[in-house]
């Protein structure tokens, strides 16, 4: 008689199952392997012919194969069905410990899928069961505001069944705000479409009357454009002088100095520079409370400090990218500078002559340096103060030097046509050694900037297959965390591997 199972398979259950194997009556030993999820789990061998009881008493999808030694010498081999179990319970997971909804009028009702987004209901084996969510929405008063429970249930393919309940929140409705707002918001935008479409209206018609009129000589009339930009900067203005009056506020636009030139003339102050990122915080978390307004949503603690945060941090921004051409700029142009005061010196001119010929003969940023430091020498100033001021508001290490030998000429005496064309030399060769180190490092620093751009190209090649599959790291406090360390660790890359590039020269 061949060896049998007293229970050859089982469909998915929920409970332990107990499995009889009678083994050949010829049979001298068997072995019994215990194979779950393909993988094997026990193996037990037994002499005689004796029969075994296989208890399986975990989740998972098992097979039982038996090899049998009979007594003739010959070997014979059973393999069982597919033994399926499933006894772990569904999870049901809420991300806010507080389920929050907006009051509703008595005759309407709630639907599971509006809570889509804020309970996870999962299984190990059967995966999302959110379809299957069953909870008492009946007995939530939801046109009434207050705290109540809200109690749901799920089961899953094997009847394994999970209860948990949540903390519903009713909240007063803000609708009607959001729907005064969207109209406040539409009659301000209609209102300035009416005066825009006037100006221009009035732009064309002006336009179209020019060839048959006679302009004043005097025209002291200034335009609606230069009008709201006078506006602008008196508003900055008195702000700035606002800000002033605080000692922190003082000490904070200290390290904004350098961003001084790069302003518009009326403003071109430290303080100014810290009004501007505070009116930009401001638009930019105007423009994020209409766009939510818009959608009737209302704005929560968070999503008023990061657009603020966002808009404070992003004139530092622009400004410095627009401070390192200025600087690469002003380092270009002293090379020329000192070139046409040397060939000055050369024709006998003086330093006041000299200075003088390069604001006439060069443009830019150094163009307008050298016309501060013209005035200056009319004003009376000496020229070692003259050079030492100019030192400070560009901060260049070639300008230190030619203002640390200016002031030696001054005091000691010397050929000055000498200590220029030494100067020039030494900017010359500086020059042309940064340009070959920019050759150099060429390829290096491309490969740097291509591991830099590689993590986001990762995470678009990601998106674009998969556009939920980072969804768990922004709906858990653990994949928060992770994202915050990941964040942390780039940064401290983009660091370390700048430090290691940086050559000084």
């Amino acid at each position: 008689m061949e060896g049998k199972f007293s229970l050859n398979s089982q469909s998915l259950t929920n409970k332990e199952i107990s499995i009889q194997y009678t083994p050949n009556t010829s049979a001298l030993q068997y072995t019994y392997k215990i194979i779950k999820d393909n993988e094997q789990i026990e193996k037990i061998t037994k002499k005689g012919n004796k029969s075994v009881i296989i208890t399986l008493s975990e989740s998972g999808k098992y097979q039982i194969e038996v090899e049998t030694i009979l007594k003739n010498k010959k070997k014979e081999k059973k393999i069982s069905g597919i033994y399926n179990i499933d006894m772990d319970k569904p999870i049901i997971v809420a991300k806010n410990s507080v389920l929050k909804m907006e009051q509703l009028s008595k005759e309407k009702t709630v639907d599971k899928d509006i809570f889509k987004d804020f309970i996870i209901v999962r299984d190990n084996r059967d995966g999302n069961l959110f379809n299957k969510l069953d909870c008492d929405f009946n007995s939530v008063p939801y046109d009434q505001v207050g705290l109540y429970n809200l109690t749901c249930t799920v089961s899953d393919e094997a009847g394994n069944i999970a209860e948990q309940e949540f903390k519903f929140q009713i909240l007063k409705s803000t609708r009607q705000q959001l729907l005064l707002a969207q109209i406040i918001i539409g009659l301000v935008l209609v209102i300035a479409m009416f005066f825009i479409v006037r100006y221009l209206k009035a732009i064309y018609y002006e336009n179209k009357i020019t060839p048959y009129t006679v302009k004043p000589i005097n025209q002291k009339k200034i335009g609606l454009l230069d009008k709201v930009e006078l506006q602008f900067l008196e508003v900055i203005n008195k702000v700035s002088n606002v800000f002033k009056k605080s000692t922190f506020l003082n000490s904070y636009s200290k390290r904004y100095e350098k961003y001084a030139p790069l302003l518009p003339p009326k403003i071109n102050d430290a303080m100014n520079f810290v009004t501007i990122k505070f009116m930009v915080a401001i638009f930019v978390l105007i423009i994020t409370f209409f766009s939510k307004t818009v959608h009737f949503n209302v704005l929560q603690g968070y999503e008023l400090i990061i657009p603020f945060l966002f808009g404070f941090i992003l004139p530092n921004v622009l400004y410095k990218i627009k401070y390192r051409l200025y600087r690469n700029k002003l380092e270009n142009d002293l090379l020329q500078a000192i070139i046409i005061m040397n060939n000055a010196f050369k024709s006998g001119r003086s330093i006041t002559q000299a200075i003088e010929l390069v604001t006439h003969e060069l443009k830019g940023p150094i163009c307008e340096e050298f016309k501060k430091m013209l005035l200056e020498l009319n004003f009376g100033l000496s020229i070692e103060t003259v050079f030492s001021r100019f030192s400070k508001r560009v901060d260049l290490e070639e300008v230190t030097y030619l203002t640390a030998s200016l002031a030696i000429l001054n005091k000691t005496g010397g050929n000055i046509i000498q200590v220029f064309s030494s100067i020039e030399k030494s900017l010359f060769n500086k020059k042309k050694l940064k340009l070959e180190m920019k050759s150099l490092t060429g390829a290096s620093r491309m490969i740097v900037s291509i591991l830099f751009l590689v993590p986001f190209l990762f995470i678009a090649f990601i998106l674009i297959i998969s556009p939920t599959y980072f969804n768990s790291l922004f709906t858990s406090t653990l994949g928060l965390i992770f994202v915050g360390i990941m964040i942390i660790i780039y940064l401290v890359y983009i660091w370390f591997v700048r430090k290691i590039m940086d050559v000084r020269m």
